[in-house]
């Protein structure tokens, strides 16, 4: 299956369960993302911590947490 993903640059992303993370953008937006849903960090961004995050996710209506698609990347899993 492959899964179009968004970088998004992140003030903070903690772990607050074996499943979730609670992610931080650099506006104060905020969102509970499920660890499935990460495929790991954004290794070409300098400035700020930016991780891969699936497009399902961050489209969905109660997603609050800023993000731009301007970065995509394909990911199997």
């Amino acid at each position: 299956m492959r899964n179009k993903c968004y970088s998004v640059r992140l003030e903070s992303l903690i772990s607050i369960s074996d499943k979730a993370y609670k992610a931080t953008a650099f506006d104060g937006s905020e969102a509970i993302i499920p660890k499935s849903m990460t495929f790991g960090t954004d290794f070409e961004v300098q400035k700020s911590e930016a991780v891969w995050i699936t497009a399902f996710i961050l489209e969905k209506q109660d997603c609050k947490l800023q993000y731009s698609s301007k970065k995509i990347k394909w990911f199997n899993r």
